[in-house]
């Protein structure tokens, strides 16, 4: 066995560091990478060469012309914009792993951290997208007007999001399961459901809620369903 040292790159130009970054970004279709994408995907050099040189991968990524990988302090309506992009893109609601390059411009970080989840992101986004002249109605004052108006608009008596007390009573009834498959839910993948769905009346009472993971409260939709009834 022939023992040999790596290429020592503490004197390659900028350009051809910074050309490279592009190169594999061009490769993976995205206008944005990692430090981890740039080094598992045939990156010449090193994300830790690249870094030290630029004083930080971000910092690299911007004089490559690329995007930032985190973006900070973006606006709720950018998010929402390009959601809608999203969605016409793929053709349906997207889900928690649609939200990456080269569909969205941002990554799923930017709406966590903006909503405190994705399902709340979702819904935010479909109150924002159904406004009328931009006039959004109060939270505690939203009705919903049936089809053909065949029955009477309503009023809901409760808010649309449950208050945090709300939250752990339905967690410690539900022991942190969700009521449709059992698993164990934790942080994002906690989603408090309407049984009862909020557009068809539906308050937001402990008796009405339910813990469901990402995968049925996606798949639940607006269905008026409770396990230990079946479909209503």
């Amino acid at each position: 066995m022939k023992y040999q040292l790596k290429d020592f790159n503490r004197n390659i130009p900028d350009n051809e560091l910074l050309e490279d970054i592009k190169r594999v970004a061009t490769k993976l279709g995205t206008n944005s990478i990692s430090s981890r994408d740039y080094n598992d995907n045939g990156g010449k050099y090193t994300a830790g060469t690249v870094a030290a040189r630029f004083s930080s991968w971000n910092n690299a990524l911007l004089n490559a012309g690329l995007q930032l990988v985190h973006q900070r302090d973006v606006s709720k309506e950018k998010l929402f914009g390009n959601l809608e992009q999203v969605w016409i893109t793929i053709g349906r609601q997207p889900t928690f792993r649609d939200i990456k390059q080269p569909a969205s411009k941002y990554s799923t970080h930017q709406y966590v951290t903006k909503f405190g989840n994705w399902r709340s992101a979702l819904e935010a986004f479909v109150d924002y997208i159904n406004l009328e002249d931009g006039v959004e109605a109060k939270e505690s004052e939203l009705s919903i007007t049936p089809e053909l108006n065949e029955q009477p608009t309503f009023k809901h008596k409760t808010k649309r999001f449950p208050s945090e007390r709300l939250k752990v009573q339905v967690l410690m009834r539900d022991g942190n399961k969700c009521r449709l498959c059992g698993i164990i839910v934790t942080g994002d993948n906690i989603n408090f459901d309407h049984i009862k769905p909020w557009s068809k009346d539906g308050e937001t009472v402990l008796e009405n809620l339910q813990v469901l993971c990402d995968t049925h409260n996606l798949a639940k939709g607006n269905l008026d369903y409770d396990p230990e009834l079946g479909s209503r």
